[in-house]
């Protein structure tokens, strides 16, 4: 194992209920699988020597699922092995993360609650198939506050066809009344062998995707929530810095089922198949090696993603080559697409809904 990789990502699977849009490697609670999989994610954790990162995030799938018992003996072993200097998260549901659980966080130095709310609209939530209300969010929030805990994102999802204005309106205003220091706002994607895939006209177009993408952005920054990337807002100070770690091509380690890690130019991803991950039988699903190419490829799809783009130096220093020169012929092309200074490259703030199609005219991959 490497030292000094700077961020460590613990992966929970379990869920008290499938979302209609989620392809994340998940499955239902079960408590005497969830026994077996803590015991393998410490496992997997005390083979780790480095004892010291700058962030720290438990995600999911939802780990607010796990018991108190569960939580409190995963989180004591990992705050007894691991400090962290800038960040630990953990993800939730606001129907299950109960005063109680709050407080095991605030006990084992959780900084940073990530809920996921998707929208505060009754009728969204059923289709999204979402068990919490806004009244349970509310009461969430307050909770941690409460307990000071004041770093708080609430992922939010837009493009539901059932969807209005209004809604976002209402979203970004209440999350604004509580305090809430970020917000998410993904685009509904339909994937396949999720629920919506079979109703993919319950997405709005990409034109009415735009038009609410724009309107969001617009009334986020009144409200004073700055975009620093494509789907992340945040008041001044309060970024995800576990995040920028994966924005940036840092490394970072992957533990648990389907986690994904970044080691030594080495994309490691883990089994998504729970029987095999606990039993120890090809815990690694693929390692694949990323060499120069790939790696310039995912410092350009990943740090133009952020509003402030990438120093060119930086390009220069990691890559040997000038930016400007390799990408002359292209640039001619994109010139109403980027800003260019003598310092860095960054997209447009106006054309930020298509990173996509600049990033495949840019870096000549196939759209999907």
């Amino acid at each position: 194992m490497k030292n000094q990789v700077p961020a460590l990502y613990i992966h929970i699977p379990f869920c008290d209920s499938i979302c209609s849009y989620c392809d994340f490697p998940k499955m239902l609670s079960c408590s005497s699988f969830q026994d077996k999989y803590i015991d393998k994610l410490i496992h997997q954790l005390e083979n780790i020597e480095q004892h010291n990162f700058e962030t720290i995030y438990i995600g999911g799938g939802t780990p607010s699922s796990l018991s108190v018992p569960q939580l409190d003996r995963l989180l004591s072993f990992i705050a007894h092995k691991f400090d962290y200097t800038d960040e630990f998260s953990f993800e939730a549901n606001p129907e299950n993360l109960n005063l109680e659980k709050i407080e095991l966080l605030r006990r084992y130095g959780i900084s940073r609650v990530s809920l996921g709310v998707q929208t505060f609209n009754k009728d969204s939530l059923h289709l999204l198939n979402r068990k919490h209300t806004k009244e349970d969010v509310v009461t969430c929030v307050k909770n941690l506050q409460q307990c000071g805990i004041e770093n708080i994102n609430l992922d939010f999802i837009f493009g539901l066809r059932i969807e209005k204005f209004s809604d976002y309106l209402n979203n970004i205003r209440l999350a604004f009344k509580l305090g809430v220091k970020h917000i998410s706002y993904y685009a509904l994607q339909i994937e396949k062998g999720t629920k919506l895939y079979a109703v993919p006209e319950i997405r709005k177009d990409s034109d009415e995707l735009a038009d609410d993408y724009d309107y969001i952005v617009n009334k986020l920054a009144e409200y004073n929530y700055q975009r620093y990337e494509i789907s992340n807002f945040c008041q001044r100070g309060f970024e995800s810095r576990h995040n920028l770690v994966y924005w940036n091509n840092r490394e970072y380690y992957g533990i648990g089922l389907g986690a994904t890690g970044f080691i030594d130019h080495y994309r490691l991803v883990q089994t998504r198949n729970i029987k095999k991950y606990i039993d120890d039988v090809d815990t690694f699903a693929s390692r694949t090696y990323e060499d120069k190419n790939e790696d310039e490829f995912n410092f350009l799809m990943l740090n133009l993603r952020l509003e402030q783009g990438f120093n060119l130096s930086e390009f220069k220093r990691v890559f040997k080559k000038d930016f400007l020169q390799v990408y002359q012929k292209e640039l001619v092309d994109l010139q109403n697409d980027f800003i260019i200074d003598d310092k860095s490259v960054r997209i447009r703030p106006d054309k930020f809904f298509i990173l996509d199609a600049i990033l495949v005219d840019l870096l000549h991959f196939e759209k999907e």
